[in-house]
This record gives structure tokens, C-alpha cells and sequence, in this order.
């Protein structure tokens, strides 16, 4: 989770690498997720579908009974989570859910979305984890952070790195996707000595252009650096400790705690990354700090 800070957020919301001409369109590309996995995805990409309807029975129909829920506003249970969203949707009767990117691994489904309540509006980035249980969701978590404007960096949800698709492709296996997602939260956002962060720095972006989506950070390494480099100088005590890695082909999803990170004591971070030929190429995040109150007993990640 290299790039991480604080934000204003809206609390209410709570096989081997091969190689691919960058103009082949998305049809081109087969799908690289296993029959289970197809379908896992297709009922969450269903459930916010339904969301968008104003749906809420769908909702009955996809979630278990006892959800076991990790957002803090909302309580375990299907029910709470039914609650909540027919709230949401009382306060924001035009509101939308725009689907940017999906991992599937697994028993688990990512969800990167910008959610927009009243048209005009900014909206929030949301990065949601649900796990599935025969079909249905058993469990979830949730990360939200304001949308700001793209400053020095990119914007929050486009995909700039060539080919221009959102989709997972089969430019890395999940096994070495997931291997350099933990790699850079050991090796680069943890490193505290300045040469050895260098040293991964190269290990695992190296010459490749390196796209930015966190706004207030330019694209590359040398801004990467020097952001890291300031975050220890600032409180050398900080750490991003990585709790759930869900990878699919070229995609992966890394959800880590966060311990004294700026103006936070704790938070969590939801980091998605592009891979290719065993460096990161693209970078996604959003983050949340953890409130003093929860209405669930389960953490945050």
C-alpha cells in the first residue's frame, strides 16, 4: 500500500507471464478465472445491480442469513446489512454504484466502485471484500474514502497502464501477482533504510512507468521514494500490516491494517495493483481511518 493518507471520508457510507499486443480489444482475452470463480463474481456483480434498482428483496436472495459483517456502521446479520442499504438509499433516492474492476479468487470477490448519492456530487472510491459460502455472501468488508480531485497524481478509477482494460488478464499468474503485492508491503512501504527501499524500488518496478491513482503523488519511483521517505520521518513507527491477498491473473487486492500513518493511529487500506512480468506497473488504494465505535465485534480487516 504505497501510497496512503489520511482523507476526509464519509462515514455515513460506509501460467507464466505471456506476452499480448496492447491494442487487442477486451474480447479478446478469455476469462482466466475458474468456473466457481465466475460465478462467485456474478452474484456480487448481480447484488449491485440490484442495489442500483432499489432491489432490496434481491438482497434476501443473495445474502446469508447470518452475515458476518466487518464494516463498523453496520451490525452482523442480513438484516442490518438490509437495513442499511434501504437507509443509503432513503437519503439518496438517485444514488449509483459504477463498477470499476473485480478480482475473484477463490471463495473471495473484490470490488473497486465509485458510489455517487445525488448527481453533482463527487462520490466516494469504495473497495468492497466479500467472501462467498455456496453462491451466496457470508461475509464482508468495506473500505470508503472521499473522491478528491487528481492532483499531482491520476485520478482515483481509470486504467492507464497499456491495455487500457479494467478486467484481470493473463499477464501474471495469481501466485505471482500475489507474491509481489506482498513483496512491496515488505521490501518497499515497511523499509525504513532508505537503500534497501531503493534497492526493492528497482526489484520490483524498475524501468517500468509506474501509473499513480493515489492523487497527491506523481507516477513513478522517485516520487514513490520520496513519499515513503517522508511518511518515516514524520512517525518511523508506522506500519501497513498485510492481512488479506486476493489475486487474479494481472490484478491483486492487498487489505492491511494501518498503525500510526500520519494523522491515524489506526485505519485500514485497501491497495489494488496491476503486475506485469513480475513488477508493479499500476496502483489503486483507498483508505479509512478505524472509528472508536463499531457495531459489530470484527475488526475492520
Amino acid at each position: 500500500m504505497p501510497l496512503i493518507l489520511s482523507a476526509t471520508v464519509i462515514a455515513a457510507l460506509s501460467p507464466a507471464v505471456t506476452a499480448a499486443p496492447a491494442h487487442h480489444p477486451q474480447g479478446a482475452f478469455e476469462s482466466i478465472a475458474s468456473p466457481k470463480e465466475r460465478a462467485n463474481r456474478a452474484v456480487v456483480l448481480g447484488f449491485y445491480t440490484a442495489l442500483n434498482r432499489g432491489d432490496l428483496g434481491h438482497l434476501d436472495r443473495v445474502v446469508r442469513p447470518d452475515l458476518v459483517q466487518h464494516y463498523p456502521a453496520i451490525a452482523d446479520g442480513r438484516d442490518a446489512f438490509r437495513a442499511y442499504h434501504a437507509g443509503l438509499r432513503s437519503q439518496n433516492p438517485g444514488l449509483k454504484f459504477t463498477v470499476k474492476r473485480t478480482i475473484a479468487q477463490n471463495d473471495l470477490v473484490v470490488v473497486h466502485s465509485h458510489f455517487v448519492g445525488k448527481a453533482g456530487d463527487a462520490g466516494v472510491a469504495k473497495i468492497n471484500l466479500f467472501r462467498l459460502d455456496r453462491g451466496r455472501i457470508a461475509e464482508h468488508w468495506e473500505v470508503n474514502e472521499a473522491v478528491r480531485p487528481a492532483g499531482t497524481g491520476n485520478d482515483m478509477f481509470s486504467t492507464l497502464s497499456s491495455p487500457k482494460i479494467s478486467k484481470s488478464l493473463p499477464f501474471a499468474t495469481d501466485a505471482e501477482s500475489a507474491h509481489v503485492a506482498r513483496a512491496a508491503f515488505a521490501e518497499i512501504v515497511n523499509q525504513p533504510d532508505d537503500e534497501l527501499r531503493l534497492e526493492a524500488l528497482d526489484r520490483y518496478i524498475g524501468d517500468n512507468t509506474y501509473y499513480q491513482h493515489f492523487p497527491d503523488v506523481p507516477n513513478g519511483t522517485g516520487a514513490l521514494q520520496q513519499f515513503i521517505h517522508d511518511a518515516f520521518a514524520a512517525r518511523p513507527d508506522y506500519r501497513a500490516n498485510v492481512k488479506t491477498v486476493v489475486a487474479e491473473g494481472d490484478l491483486v487486492a492487498v487489505f492491511v491494517h494501518l498503525e500510526n500513518l500520519f494523522d491515524m493511529d489506526n485505519g485500514v487500506g485497501a491497495d489494488l495493483y496491476r503486475v506485469r512480468d513480475g513488477k508493479l506497473l499500476e496502483h489503486w488504494v483507498v483508505i479509512e481511518p478505524t472509528p472508536p465505535t463499531s457495531a459489530n465485534p470484527n475488526t475492520m480487516y
